[in-house]
Order: C-alpha cells, then structure tokens, then sequence
C-alpha cells in the first residue's frame, strides 16, 4: 500500500484516513487537519505507518523527507520514469531537426541497463550517438553495431552533441543536459498523461511513476511537454 500525504479543509483533532483511487490505483490518504504543520505532518506519517506503508506521494508543502524517514517512510521519487523517457525528451528537444543531423551523447560511470534501454531508443532516430562511461562502454558500441549497423563514437572524436544524457555525475560538454540522476534537470521539460484527471493536491509525476512501475501505464501512453504548458 502506497500512503497520500495531503491537506484538510476543517479542523478535527488527528488526520483522518480514507480510501483512495485515482485512475485506479489504490492508496491511503491521510488528510492532515490545519494548524501545527510540523506536528500535522508527523501524527499523519505514524498513522500511515501503522497501516504498514512505506512509500508515500506527498501533496505540496509536505514533503518533509527527514521527517518521513523518521518513521520509516520515504517520497515516491520519479527518477526512474525520467530515465525511462529519457530518450523521448531527447528527441523532444531535437524534433525540428532532420534525423542525420541529430547528435546525442549518452554518459554515465557505467553502461548499465538503463544505458542499453536509452541506446537502443536513440540508435535508430539520431545520425549520431556519442558514448561517454567508464565502464562498459566497449560492450555497448559493439551491441549497437550488429543491432543497427551504426557505429557509435567516444565522446570527445567529432562535433560537439546538441543533447546529453547523463546518468551520473559528468562534466559539462556543451549543448543541452538532460540530468537522468540526483535531482533532475530536465531542460524544462515534463512528463504528463493525456487526459488524465487527477484529484487535486496529488503530485502528479510521482504518481505517474508509480502508474508506470506497476504497469498501469506504458511509456507509449505518456508525451512529453514543456513543463511550464498551461
């Protein structure tokens, strides 16, 4: 069970628990009644706690991440579904550009599963992917030549790329950073569900995260949009 840490309009002595649904994924809403936030904020956490959850979306204001951890909570983060669109951001921000001409780098410490899933996204609708990791890195090129016959470059051989993945901390190459790792950067850029109507307060990329991690939702459904779209 996946808690919801959210605010209440009236009054009342301890946060009420109910049921909630949202496009049908089941979680335990805590409605934390006004006043004392800091007191609000942890009697809502121990009752969910108690509940036995253990991860929890945090609406606005709330996410008080040392305080959760207190009691064994921790924030639904988004980081994977990022990653996992990583490679649609990329090619979001190079749409207006002719396919041979699309340079993109992919960089991290090691060319991991993620590394491999981007990879294989970016190979066949970019004219050039640079490869960028300490490790791994031989591996992956050699993938990608017998999948699709192209031949990726080490960063560093050719033209700067127009956009970089990275997946762990890296130094800056020019161009833009999509920053898949930390806290992320995204070049203002978000994820959203069309269509979706979510109730208000719930943090929607968290909760598309969880959407997606669970399989309620593929990565086909979800587009890619400027974050500060109306």
């Amino acid at each position: 069970m996946v808690g919801w840490l959210d605010r209440a309009e009236k009054w009342r002595p301890w946060p009420r628990l109910t049921a909630a649904g949202p496009l049908g994924f089941p979680l335990l809403k805590a409605a934390l009644p006004p006043g004392r936030p800091e007191r609000r904020l942890h009697q809502g956490a121990k009752a969910l706690r108690r509940r036995g959850v253990k991860r929890v979306l945090a609406s606005p204001g709330l996410e008080s991440t040392q305080l959760l951890e207190r009691w064994g909570l921790r924030l639904v983060e988004p980081l994977p579904l990022y990653r996992a669109m990583g490679g649609r951001m990329a090619l979001f921000l190079l749409e207006d550009m002719p396919l041979r001409e699309r340079r993109v780098a992919l960089r991290g410490e090691e060319a991991d599963v993620w590394a491999w899933t981007l990879a294989q996204t970016l190979c066949p609708q970019v004219g050039t992917l640079f490869l960028d990791f300490d490790r791994g890195e031989e591996a992956l090129g050699a993938h990608l030549r017998t999948r699709y016959g192209a031949a990726p470059i080490h960063l560093g051989l050719g033209p700067e790329p127009q956009v970089a993945l990275e997946l762990s901390p890296r130094s800056a190459v020019g161009g833009k950073a999509l920053r898949l790792w930390g806290e992320p950067a995204l070049e203002g850029l978000t994820v959203t569900l069309p269509g979706a109507l979510l109730p208000q307060g719930l943090p929607e990329l968290p909760f598309l995260e969880l959407l997606w991690e669970t399989g309620r939702v593929k990565v086909e459904e979800l587009a890619v949009i400027p974050a500060n779209r109306p």
